[in-house]
């Protein structure tokens, strides 16, 4: 009995070291929860000993560019010789040297007065002409105003005070914070269809990404989620990380196609209607990290440092092949990637034996890339378009959300949250279809999203 007691002490004592070890660099945690004292950044990413850093041999640089037809052209004529100060007004012309000037017209508030004028027919009935849409009253805002403070509020990463002071600033007009926040009302009341649209769209594409993060909903625990595709993203948020909520988006249920996620258990019921998963490998890189940080001994962190390698040459081996045109590994190298993969995770179990009681979270992790060895390593076989090793971009598209709530603090409730994040889905979609994200939020006020 105190043999197993001191046991279990030990293996209490190494989870407690092992917690007291992670940050957002060797675990899934954000970077917001490393506190004051956090490490300095460490990236995943291990330097090329072959590439410098910078532009590479052959990549085609990006600078400003003069246009073949400008929109205006001034003269600026010499006023007296360089050499002998005589008067250049009437001297011959010897051509010109041409400078461009890539540049925005001042901005300044314009009052335009539409006057809507009355008719009185033959039959003596009197007709008013019918304003332009999104006129109305003896005084408003006008659609392009409404549409550059909607576009400050959903994407400038501002408050709405500052939104509104912003505004005071550029255009010397007073609005107030209900102003903005009616903007963004209207811009989210004619998204229904868009929404609609876009679920589809992503249910129909054959590769899916999904992630999500916490946020904070006036102080409690709320969730941000994402699921998107190439030129699709759709953003939602829930109060709850379940199954409650991930069905009831709509998006999941039912899929067939490939998900690309990390290993969060609330993903797994639907694993049986997919056409695969691929593990984001970023996250195990972080798990294995871990294991190699809080390890006891480098012998017990070996088997770590030797998957992390594995993945990471397996990433650039897929990365070539598919920059060659190839649509597939060699077989022999799938095959060296799959056996020194699961030699490393078992090494992992050998190294971290269980006795008994609860497991370490290293011999968890060796178990875990053993059961799931086929959906950390989809990539090196299926080259299917949009699938990648990692769910990297997911990752990006939560973190602008991240800042929001960093700058604002939290959303006062569930309802603001999805306004705020479903307008996310409308412009960030739209913008990846080539739309500006001024013109997207003008179609959408106008009635046509």
């Amino acid at each position: 009995m105190q043999a197993r007691a001191i046991d279990e002490l030990r293996a209490e004592n190494a989870e407690l070291k092992c917690r007291l070890g992670m940050d957002s660099t060797n675990s899934s945690r954000p970077p917001s929860s490393d506190g004051l004292e956090k490490k300095a950044t460490r990236s995943q990413r291990v330097r090329s000993k072959e590439r410098k850093p910078g532009g590479q041999p052959g990549r085609a640089g990006r600078c400003l560019e003069p246009v073949a037809e400008p929109d205006r052209v001034e003269r600026v004529e010499p006023a007296e010789c360089a050499d002998c100060s005589s008067p250049l007004a009437n001297a011959v012309e010897e051509g010109f040297r041409a400078v461009q000037v890539f540049d925005i017209p001042l901005i300044e508030r314009e009052v335009v007065e539409v006057r809507l004028i009355r008719r009185r027919c033959r039959c003596k009935a009197v007709t008013y002409a019918q304003a332009p849409p999104g006129i109305s009253g003896p005084a408003c805002y006008g659609p392009s105003l409404r549409a550059f403070a909607t576009l400050l509020a959903a994407e400038g990463q501002i408050s709405t005070e500052r939104t509104a002071k912003l505004i005071a600033g550029l255009l010397d007009v007073e609005v107030s914070c209900g102003f903005i926040d009616r903007c963004l009302s209207r811009l989210d009341a004619p998204l229904d269809r868009f929404e609609a649209e876009l679920k589809q769209a992503l249910r129909a594409s054959v590769v899916l990404g999904a992630d999500e993060s916490p946020i904070s909903l006036a102080g409690e625990r709320g969730y941000a989620y994402t699921v998107r595709a190439t030129g699709l993203t759709w953003y939602g948020a829930a109060d709850n990380r379940g199954h409650a909520a991930l069905d009831g988006f709509g998006i999941l249920p039912g899929y067939g196609g490939v998900l690309i996620r990390d290993d969060y258990v609330g993903y797994h019921k639907y694993d049986t209607h997919l056409a695969g998963v691929q593990l984001c490998c970023a996250h195990l890189l972080r798990d294995l990290q871990g294991v190699i940080d809080n390890a006891p001994g480098q012998e017990r962190a070996a088997w770590a440092t030797a998957a992390q390698r594995i993945l990471r040459e397996a990433g650039q081996a897929v990365g070539q092949a598919h920059a060659a045109g190839h649509t597939t590994l060699h077989e022999n190298e799938r095959a060296r990637i799959e056996k020194e993969f699961l030699t490393a995770a078992r090494c992992g179990i050998s190294v971290n034996p269980h006795s008994g009681g609860k497991k370490s979270k290293a011999r968890q992790l060796a178990e875990r890339l053993i059961d799931r060895a086929q959906q950390v390593l989809r990539f090196t076989w299926d080259f299917t378009p949009g699938l990648t090793w990692t769910n990297n971009t997911s990752e990006q598209a939560l973190r602008d959300i991240k800042v929001k709530m960093k700058v604002s603090g939290c959303w006062r409730g569930l309802t603001g949250a999805r306004r705020y994040l479903r307008i996310r889905s409308y412009l960030t979609t739209a913008r990846a279809h080539g739309l500006t994200a001024m013109r997207a939020i003008g179609d959408a006020l106008t009635g046509t999203p």
